[in-house]
C-alpha cells in the first residue's frame, strides 16, 4: 500500500480572516471612546487638582507670609525685593515668615503649563476691582473641558457665578478659579 500523505497548506482561509477582522472592529469601536472618556475624564481632574493645589498653596503663603502674593512663582521662591497682591513691598521681617515652597510644581516668573497646552497665568487677578476674591487664570481649555470642570467644582455650570468661571474669547477659552479673600486683604 501506498502511504499518501495529503498536502495540507497551512494558515489562515479567507472566511476566518474576514471574522477576525471583523471581531477586532467590533472591539476597537467599543473600547477606544471608553478609553478616550476615561483619558478626558482624568485631564479634567487634573485641571481641578491643580486649582485646589494652588488655592490651597495660596492659602499656607497667605498664612505664613500675612498677605497674597501677587504672582504663582512666589509659592516656589520669593524675590529679593517682594510685594504683596496689592502692591505693597514686603518688610525683611515680613520675608523671613516665608516658609515655602508651597507647592512642588516649579513656576516660572511668566506662566506655566498644564499637560503642554493649557497656560496657567502666573500673575493673580482680582475680577472688577472685588477686594473679597483674587483669581488663578488657565488659557486654552476647549468649552466642553471647562463646562465639565466647572460642574465638578461648582455641581452645577454657570459660566459666571460660582467658584468656577469661564469665558470664551477670541483666542479660546479662560477658566478661572475664584479664591476668596480674608476681609482687609489691601
Amino acid at each position: 500500500m501506498l502511504n499518501r500523505r495529503v498536502a495540507r497548506r497551512h494558515g489562515f482561509t479567507l472566511p476566518e480572516v474576514l471574522v477576525s477582522i471583523a471581531l477586532i472592529s467590533i472591539l476597537g469601536a467599543v473600547l477606544i471612546p471608553t478609553v478616550r472618556g476615561k483619558l478626558q475624564d482624568g485631564y479634567e481632574n487634573a485641571l481641578v487638582l491643580e486649582f485646589s493645589d494652588l488655592a490651597t498653596a495660596i492659602a499656607a503663603y497667605r498664612q505664613d507670609v500675612g498677605y497674597y502674593p501677587p504672582y504663582l512663582d512666589y509659592l516656589t521662591a520669593i524675590p529679593t525685593a517682594p510685594t504683596d497682591f496689592c502692591g505693597r513691598l514686603l518688610t525683611a521681617e515680613d520675608s523671613a515668615k516665608w516658609r515655602g515652597p508651597y507647592t512642588s510644581r516649579i513656576i516660572s516668573p511668566q506662566n506655566y503649563e498644564v499637560f503642554q497646552k493649557d497656560t496657567v497665568q502666573d500673575q493673580l487677578v482680582r475680577p472688577g476691582g472685588n477686594p473679597s476674591i483674587i483669581e488663578v487664570q488657565i488659557y486654552g481649555p476647549d468649552t466642553t473641558t471647562a463646562h465639565n470642570v466647572d460642574l465638578k467644582i461648582d455641581g452645577v455650570v454657570n459660566q459666571t457665578g460660582g467658584t468656577m468661571l469661564w469665558s470664551v474669547n477670541g483666542n479660546g477659552t479662560i477658566m478661572s478659579y475664584a479664591i476668596p479673600t480674608r476681609s482687609g486683604a489691601c
